[in-house]
């Protein structure tokens, strides 16, 4: 029996990101559940003052708690963050790490810095913070079609600087060895909001299966993808779920192209 499938999505968006990959796995067979963040859908601004990066894993942890059983969980961006915390205090069949922040701190990008320090002073305060349309395009979904960018950036709103301030200063460390399920890191080799050593280290402290796709962005999560990376997923999911021994020993670490 298949184990289900639990998505968390990244700052500032929503549960309806990952309509596409809801979508493609329910046809082969999984059972999947995609929840927004709390004061994520609708945006609540004023909700998100409150919140914390801890909130975040609590809510996500009574989501766990409704599952019969250990489900695969995917996280992408600071959804992977939360998903590290969250397959510390519960049992988890598999953990899939999708352009994921590492639980350290990290360097901008020479892309992200100009976009990144507006949001300093209200990061810092902890203040609410408001996505910029313009840094979704050129920060998070560059590499997609047009008409893909202007689908997209609707759904970045508002995020809780508490939750953020904690994410961008990397103080929601993880324990070495406190994850023991297999985990998958999945990286685009053209992101421009983490380093491009950052996929890297973060398979190299899980001890992870690592996929990069060159000439990607951040947002692998994206529809048009789903054909090459939600498949190359699956197929890594699919071995895990069902117990198979991979049989291509190139297939740990490998790039995708």
């Amino acid at each position: 029996m298949r184990p289900d499938i639990l998505f968390i999505h990244g700052a500032f968006t929503r549960a309806r990101r990952w309509d596409p990959w809801v979508s493609f796995f329910t046809a082969a067979g999984y059972r999947c559940i995609a929840p927004s963040l709390p004061a994520h859908d609708p945006p609540d601004p004023r909700g998100l003052a409150r919140l914390t990066f801890a909130d975040y894993v609590t809510a996500l942890a009574e989501v766990h708690s409704g599952f019969a059983r250990p489900p695969i969980v995917i996280g992408h961006s600071m959804g992977g963050l939360i998903a590290q915390h969250l397959a510390t205090r519960a049992e988890c069949a598999a953990l899939i790490l999708i352009s994921s922040t590492p639980p350290w701190p990290t360097r901008g990008t020479r892309y992200a810095l100009p976009y990144l320090l507006p949001y300093f002073l209200p990061v810092v305060a902890g203040r609410t913070i408001r996505a910029n349309p313009e840094a979704a395009i050129k920060l998070v979904l560059h590499d997609l079609t047009a008409a893909e960018q202007r689908e997209q950036v609707p759904m970045f709103a508002y995020e809780s600087g508490k939750a953020y301030r904690t994410v961008v200063f990397g103080r929601a460390r993880v324990p070495e060895g406190a994850v023991t399920c297999p985990v998958l890191c999945v990286s685009g080799g053209a992101d421009r909001m983490l380093a491009g050593s950052v996929g890297g280290s973060l398979a190299a402290f899980y001890t992870a299966d690592h996929m990069v796709f060159p000439d990607r962005g951040h947002s692998l999560v994206a529809g048009s993808l789903v054909g090459t990376v939600a498949s190359a997923v699956r197929d890594w999911i699919d071995r895990v779920a069902l117990c198979e021994p991979a049989t291509d020993a190139s297939f740990r670490r490998r790039a995708v192209v």
